[in-house]
């Protein structure tokens, strides 16, 4: 048997009435977000690992013996360290031999002169006919010709000695050492692997489509599974119009400052580019939970005025446009940069409701 609907007495609707009355009286607490003027872009998320910009498998410029290494694997160098040092002894010895040899020229040289100023003396008061001069002087030539040979020669020698000394050619983190003391090592004998560490470089495979919108320059945002929370800023470094033929993709790399050393060769990395910004100062935007969607298919949003009974809800009609992250582009309706729109509680909200502010958030731009 259905049961009949009872009609509701006068005395439940004054009760209604009377809260509802009551909650009009009552703020409702809300929290909001001030809506801010700035560009909109396409996010486009791709994938991407990190490498080095810089590998190096340093090798001797001459063969030796591997006398001292001052590094191990995992030491992190700065431009310039000594790094390894081959056996200089014998390099050494012939040095010596090539110093005494340019003392001897230079002694050589000394006696010339005085002979060539002695002859210049004879010449003049005609004791020895000029062609004696002219023979001094070709000797000083040539003990100065002998005399700088010598000096190349030592200074080749010195440069010798100096590339037994191997160096970091830029600041990085010893990879790999490939030899140790007492190994005889030949000129093509890679010794150590060093790696740039301060910046590393992501490659990024962008499809083809978007090829032509990511340019030098274009921001991107880079989270890594390490550190989940935080968000590495940079921007396009280099792109190779060189496509991969399996995936039909274009290398785009990122060069990125890892002067806090969070970030290491091999990770995998999330990578949001901004394409198409409009340029700054054409969009006002909103967090999307502030707008209210109605079954109509129109929207509004719930600004906050000051009143003489305090702070009051007035809901405006708005029209959007694009998203970006969590936000929306406002296309229409009456909010302007800087007004205080409900972002919390306004899906209880009545048109003069009062309302009490909680808390104001920030954007996520």
């Amino acid at each position: 048997m259905m049961s009949r609907l009872r009609p509701v007495s006068l005395f439940t609707l004054l009760l209604l009435t009377g809260f509802a009355q009551g909650q009009e009286n009552r703020a409702i607490p809300v929290k909001i977000v001030r809506p801010v003027v700035a560009p909109v872009y396409e996010e486009l998320p791709l994938t991407g690992s990190v490498t080095t910009r810089r590998l190096s498998r340093l090798s001797p410029e001459v063969a030796g013996l591997v006398a001292r290494l001052h590094v191990d694997e995992g030491d992190e160098v700065r431009q310039g360290d000594a790094l390894l040092e081959l056996d200089r002894d014998i390099a050494e010895i012939d040095r010596s031999g090539i110093v005494a040899q340019v003392s001897e020229a230079q002694a050589r040289l000394k006696e010339s002169l005085r002979q060539k100023d002695e002859a210049a003396q004879l010449v003049e008061k005609k004791h020895i006919p000029p062609t004696r001069y002219e023979a001094a002087l070709a000797t000083v030539d040539i003990d100065t010709a002998a005399l700088e040979r010598l000096k190349r020669e030592l200074q080749r020698q010195e440069e010798m000695i100096r590339r037994h000394t191997i160096s970091a050619p830029f600041d990085g983190v010893i990879t790999q050492k490939l030899v140790e003391q007492g190994e005889w090592v030949r000129i093509d004998t890679p010794l150590l692997e060093l790696v740039e560490i301060g910046w590393l470089r992501v490659d990024v495979p962008v499809p083809q489509f978007y090829f032509n919108n990511v340019q030098l320059g274009t921001p991107a945002r880079l989270t890594f599974d390490a550190y989940p929370d935080r968000d590495f800023l940079a921007g396009v470094t280099m792109k190779v119009p060189m496509s991969s033929e399996a995936g039909r993709t274009f290398p785009v790399k990122i060069d990125l400052d890892n002067s806090e050393r969070l970030i290491a060769p091999g990770m995998s990395v999330r990578v949001v580019f901004q394409l198409g910004g409009t340029g700054a100062g054409d969009s006002l935007l909103l967090s999307q939970d502030a707008v209210v969607r109605k079954p109509d298919g129109s929207e509004s949003v719930w600004v906050i005025k000051p009143d003489g009974d305090g702070m009051k809800a007035r809901e405006v009609d708005v029209s959007t446009g694009r998203a970006y992250r969590e936000n929306i582009e406002i296309t229409a309706g009456d909010v302007q940069a800087g007004d205080r729109v409900v972002v919390r509680g306004n899906e209880i909200l009545r048109p003069g409701q009062l309302v009490e502010i909680k808390e104001e958030l920030q954007l996520n731009l």
